[in-house]
């Protein structure tokens, strides 16, 4: 009798303890369903306030009036469903200002924040008491001035090895690393930062080349222009010289082939997704030099590319499949990208869009001097004068991909004197990549050589960054930034000092240390601006943006609207 009533009392106990278990689980459950869906709300304001940001500021520079630029933010936030007392949507705060006075100004407003707040039911997490709870972002343009980055990543001669360019198609999903070429978001609604125009690079023509050269013609050459790899590889590979011939690759591949779905070819021919390309020189007048498209639907003609001396060129204009491979992992030279420029009104813009398709174009840029067809490019001779390399930098921004694994130090803009704050932003940096570090050179023109820029830092700052003078001043030799996730920004301010040091360096602009291992100053002088680099590890096939601006008095003409935070 007493075994039967003892196995009664703990049938009983297993029971209540399954409800307890079962009561938990339940609670588990819809807390992660009700936090689920603040984090889907979430991702939608942050797209909304971006988008309301960019359109509210544009609008107010375009006219000339901030309310105007409100009404503008105002409709694009009701459009998405975030009207004042709709929707559970309890904050909708559009506020243009002016960045020195931090006042509303109707007329010279150039910043933009918009705030979003909507409070969401919780179903199920009203249970344990939790009733409602609310979402809330905040975004701000800008109107910040272009800086010019440098499209060559150091990559003087040969073919591109770790980082080039890339571009989508209009088709291609928004969050695989190009914000700008992609018509639409993740979600299907039209993507407001599509730039019609492409991606704009200024070529930089030394004032020496027709005193030095004796003529006044340049060659643009584009690498790997096709959207194919060899055998049609869905991912790009490590490029690699096969024939010893450095000039260029037998093997590898620069282009994510992508279907319109985002995933690999299956059920679609290639011709549906390989992405067809333009490139189109301007002049300073809005004239266009020269126009080629490369791609499944049309071809250029081409009839140069960069060889050998004694190679046989290849002439032959080709159509079709055959013009596709024909300049694949190529440099080439489409007709008409050769120039007098003299016979045109400087200053010079190649613009590269993408008109159809959903793959990633990966190519690279190059000028030089109008060499005849057969001989290699040199950037000693071809491509540079006593007065400056002919080259061609991105205005302000530049899509790049990584064809392989690598940290990588990168140049990612030239700073002008009159900068006071540097703004670099990334967009979709999400494969492989590490903790991002931002570093500084400039020139001293007393010592004819390059020297890091060094930022104060605190006494008791501590790292591998860090360095200390002889007077036991402490300074940092980079600053962390700030890396986003897939399908966002993120954004690195870095304020300029208005005095710099100049530290002592060895010819290759290395910091050189006394006998207890601390840097030597040689002195101190105003900041003359200096070029900015990024050392960051990306994974292969890591597609991303980067952009850089620049705050300061004296704005340059070109300027341009990005997100700051």
């Amino acid at each position: 009798m007493y075994q039967l009533r003892r196995r009664q009392r703990e049938s009983g106990q297993t029971i209540i303890l399954l409800a307890l278990l079962l009561a938990i689980l339940l609670i588990i459950a819809a807390l992660v369903i009700d936090i689920g869906t603040m984090s889907v709300i979430g991702t939608e304001e942050h797209y909304v306030c971006d988008s309301a940001s960019l359109a509210g500021l544009a609008e107010t520079v375009a006219t000339g009036s901030a309310t105007a630029g409100i009404a503008k933010a105002r409709a694009i936030a009701a459009e998405a469903g975030y009207t004042l007392g709709r929707n559970g949507v309890t904050l909708v705060t559009l506020e243009p200002y002016n960045a020195d006075s931090q006042r509303f100004s109707e007329t010279t407003s150039n910043r933009f924040r918009v705030t979003l707040q909507r409070t969401l039911p919780q179903y199920f997490a009203s249970v344990i008491g939790i009733t409602s709870t609310w979402v809330n972002r905040t975004a701000t343009a800008a109107v910040l001035g272009t800086v010019p980055i440098d499209t060559s990543f150091g990559l003087l001669v040969g073919f591109p090895t770790t980082v080039n360019l890339a571009q989508f198609g209009p088709d291609a999903r928004y969050d695989f690393g190009d914000c700008y070429s992609t018509l639409r978001l993740v979600d299907g609604t039209p993507n407001p930062r599509y730039s019609p125009t492409g991606y704009a690079y200024d070529l930089y023509i030394p004032p020496d080349l027709l005193a030095v050269t004796g003529s006044s013609r340049v060659r643009i050459e584009i690498f790997d222009a096709d959207t194919i790899n060899q055998g049609d590889a869905v991912n790009p590979s490590a490029l690699r010289d096969t024939n010893g011939d450095p000039t260029e690759p037998e093997v590898g591949g620069l282009d994510e082939i992508r279907s319109r779905n985002g995933e690999n070819l299956s059920g679609f021919t290639f011709a549906q997704c390989s992405t067809q390309t333009e490139y189109k020189i301007v002049d300073g007048t809005g004239r266009t030099v020269a126009v080629a498209s490369y791609g499944p639907s049309a071809n250029t003609p081409y009839y140069r590319q960069r060889q050998r001396p004694g190679s046989d060129p290849i002439n032959t204009p080709g159509g079709g499949d055959h013009a596709q491979l024909a300049v694949d992992l190529k440099w080439i030279t489409p007709q008409g990208f050769t120039f007098d420029t003299r016979s045109w009104s400087p200053p010079f813009k190649v613009y590269v869009k993408t008109i159809a398709g959903a793959s990633e174009n990966g190519y690279q840029l190059r000028m030089s001097t109008d060499r005849p067809s057969g001989q290699a490019y040199d950037p000693l001779t071809t491509g540079s004068t006593p007065m400056g390399a002919l080259s061609i930098y991105g205005s302000g921004r530049v899509p790049i991909n990584f064809s392989v694994s690598n940290v990588t130090k990168l140049p990612i803009g030239s700073v002008p004197s009159a900068a006071q704050q540097v703004v670099i932003t990334n967009f979709d940096t999400d494969v492989g990549y590490r903790t991002l570090a931002l570093s500084m050179t400039s020139f001293d023109h007393t010592q004819g050589k390059n020297y890091p820029v060094l930022f104060p830092a605190p006494p008791n700052a501590s790292g591998a960054n860090v360095v200390t003078d002889a007077q036991g001043r402490k300074y940092y030799t980079s600053q962390p930034g700030n890396l986003s996730g897939n399908g966002q920004f993120a954004t690195t301010t870095l304020t300029m000092p208005a005095q710099v040091v100049v530290p002592e360096t060895d010819a290759r602009g290395n910091l050189l240390l006394d006998g207890s291992g601390r840097i030597i100053i040689r002195g101190s002088r105003d900041f003359e601006g200096g070029d900015i680099e990024i050392t960051y590890q990306a994974g292969a096939t890591d597609t991303s943006v980067w952009e850089t601006s620049f705050q300061g008095p004296g704005l340059p003409a070109e300027q341009r609207i990005v997100l700051i935070r």
